[in-house]
């Protein structure tokens, strides 16, 4: 058999030449090894900063040199270090980023003086930045194409191709389903909350369930770090029973969308409404927390979400809002003609975007002079009256977060939307949705590596250790756009002192009555103007909430790993339908066993993984043929310094005779 299996002799070599200060490495490729062996280990990586081969060392002190060394002299160093870098950017694009941050991590060997070996003379270890596994496996020429979601969906391209309608709503209420198969779903996710709510039995004594809520250990604990804003939408209807899916998110620090929770709903009961509330209620200690609920206009008994959350202030997303203008305003919901159409839907739009309560009366009185009783009469009825929760110049403070949000939600809705097919079953619809899910965490995870790995180049015309550039080592991108535009508005603020006129704020050095800074918790344009006049810096740590700065946007919003791609049974794949119960267990055992030799494998040098493969080609084909294969280790002998290695495995291969008591015919591999 012309292969090899290597019993762990790769792993023992690389446990012989250390990388430590005074360690010998007799060829090129054995520094190599050991360099990738460390960067495996320690998840960093190093490239070479400075060489001098031996062609172009002087010969006055050596007169032989080892070919197989290389260099005479070569320094490795972090990707994020090796020179000290400074930048000449000009500010005119303000948005570049790079991967240098004067890590001082070095490793240097130089030739000993016989010329035949390299020698460690210097390494220094510590690094000044943030090293993980996932951070890792994202740097270039590393992880690339590696880190993939397991899911191959381009989620960044929902808007080649035109989403499919929605299905209209059905005149009758959509009867009980079957759904016990999808709580078995359900229960594959470990740790994972699942409440419902039944109707009883059927005649296959399947549970029929009416709602379901279901929240993975991932979910609540983005709530629980992230619970000021509460988002839900209603507009999930793509699977074969028209069951509505409702989303439940959250707004994190760097006012990215993150889902946090799913809930369907075979009926729109207002029991059913309650149910989802006390389910959430129940698994999310936090709900006390949540400052606005930013629900769908179209989701059943809203109202009821205002009864349960007395405190809470309820808003409509200008994406919701819009969308339901389009929706209900048409020629055949209302009789109009598309002219009428057409006038009324511009003018509710801009109402939407109104800034002030004079902008939006002046498009109010528009709107009544169109004289479009139908659609006058469908306003007043349905948003004239909670024009608070819509208008953008008359939501609530909180309106800094709806804002946010609105730019996110509309994106993160039509995404899980692309993926999900009709006619799917139940199961299947929910599988659907928790890889895209899936995709999304993963998504968001490489814009937090981009954030951990990556420094911003700061212009030649910014000061050196400005406000603006603290508060960027400080807090996540999204966060710091806020704060420079506070701080470009407090150039136009004048402050007065030991002067209270009517009408002005009052406003000390820590605190601010604004509603930036009360909902925000971050500084604002007062704050800075008011320092500035009392000669304080425009930089302090303790004015910004921390669920907006970096550190705490990286402990709970990092790289997550798959949540339903991560029970056994996903990550295995399903074992054939052919297989019985015995063999498909057996099969699973198999595949484990398998993935450590592709682990194994893939750290081989090359001319070894060739050999690997073919040894693994001929046990696959021999079982195959259902013949026996037995491998047979030798003790590997000692590493001479070549870089190879001259272990070898012994392989007895035959076909099974039970009338045979002569052995199979024994092949040596090296």
């Amino acid at each position: 058999m012309a292969g090899v299996l290597q019993d762990n002799a790769v792993m023992a070599k690389a446990e012989a030449i250390k990388l430590e200060v005074g360690a010998i490495f007799h060829s090129y490729p054995d520094i190599e090894f050991a360099i990738n062996d460390y960067q495996l280990r320690n998840f960093v990586q190093l490239y070479i900063r400075d060489s001098r081969t031996i062609c172009g060392t002087r010969r006055a002190k050596i007169k032989s040199f080892n070919p197989k060394l290389k260099y005479s002299e070569i320094t490795f160093a972090c990707v994020h270090g090796g020179r000290k870098y400074k930048s000449h950017s000009l500010g005119a694009r303000p948005n570049q980023k790079t991967f240098l941050m004067d890590c001082p991590v070095s490793l240097k060997f130089r030739v000993s003086p016989d010329g035949q070996t390299l020698i460690v003379k210097s390494f220094h270890e510590q690094h000044n930045h943030s090293v993980s596994q996932a951070s890792f496996m994202s740097l270039p020429q590393r992880g690339r194409n590696k880190f993939k979601p397991s899911v191959p969906v381009l989620l960044n391209n929902f808007g080649t191709r035109d989403c499919e309608p929605e299905p209209a709503q059905a005149t009758k209420p959509t009867p009980p389903v079957d759904i016990g198969k999808l709580v078995e779903t359900m229960n594959k996710i470990p740790g994972a909350t699942i409440k419902t709510s039944s109707l009883g039995h059927n005649g296959t004594h399947s549970i029929c369930m009416v709602s379901i809520f279901f929240q993975t250990p991932h979910m609540r604990d983005l709530f629980h770090a992230f619970p000021e804003v509460l988002l839900i939408d209603a507009t999930m209807k793509h699977n074969e029973t028209g069951i509505p899916l409702y989303l439940l998110m959250i707004l994190d620090s760097n006012g990215e969308v993150h889902i946090a929770g799913l809930f369907l709903a075979l009926s729109e009961l207002g029991a059913t409404m309650l149910h989802l509330i006390s389910s959430f209620k129940a698994s999310n200690p936090n709900h006390t927390k949540i400052e606005c609920i930013v629900a769908d206009v179209v989701l059943p008994h809203r109202e009821l979400l205002s009864k349960n959350f007395p405190n809470v202030i309820m808003s409509i997303s200008d994406s919701q809002t819009l969308r339901a203008f389009r929706r209900d305003v048409s020629t055949e919901k209302l009789g109009i003609s598309p002219d009428q159409k057409t006038a009324c839907l511009q003018t509710m739009e801009k109402m939407v975007s109104a800034q002030s309560k004079e902008e939006y009366d002046e498009y109010y009185n528009i709107l009544q002079f169109l004289d479009v009783p139908q659609v006058l009469a469908y306003f007043n009825d349905n948003w004239h009256g909670k024009r608070e929760e819509w208008v953008t110049g008359l939501r609530s403070e909180h309106k800094y977060f709806v804002s946010t949000a609105t730019k996110h939600l509309e994106t993160t809705i039509q995404k899980v939307k692309n993926v999900i097919k009709k006619s799917y079953d139940i199961p299947a619809f929910f599988s659907d949705v928790m890889k895209c899910i899936d995709s999304l965490a993963l998504e968001k995870g490489q814009k937090v590596l981009e954030m951990v790995q990556k420094v911003k180049l700061i212009p030649l015309s910014q000061e050196a250790g400005s406000a603006e550039e603290q508060y960027d080592r400080l807090l996540t991108p999204h966060a710091l756009d806020l704060v420079k535009q506070q701080l470009q508005l407090a150039l136009s603020i004048t402050v007065i002192r030991n002067v209270k006129p009517q009408g002005m704020l009052q406003v000390k050095a820590e605190t601010c009555p604004c509603s930036f800074f009360k909902v925000l918790k971050l500084p604002c344009r007062h704050l800075f103007a008011a320092r500035r006049g009392k000669g304080l810096g425009e930089f302090d740590p303790t004015l910004c909430f921390k669920r907006w700065t970096r550190q705490y946007y990286l402990d709970h919003c990092g790289m997550v790993r798959p949540q339903l791609a991560s029970t056994p049974v996903d990550q295995l794949g399903d074992p054939p339908a052919c297989l019985d119960a015995s063999q498909q267990e057996q099969y699973s055992k198999a595949v484990h066993l398998a993935r450590r030799l592709a682990l194994a494998a893939a750290r081989l040098p090359h001319h070894e993984y060739v050999q690997a493969v073919s040894c693994l080609e001929t046990v696959a084909s021999a079982w195959e043929r259902q013949e026996q294969v037995m491998v047979a280790c030798v003790d590997p002998a000692p590493y001479n310094g070549t870089g190879t290695s001259q272990s070898s495995t012994s392989v007895l291969e035959g076909t099974e005779d039970d009338g045979s008591c002569q052995p199979p015919e024994k092949k040596m591999c090296h």
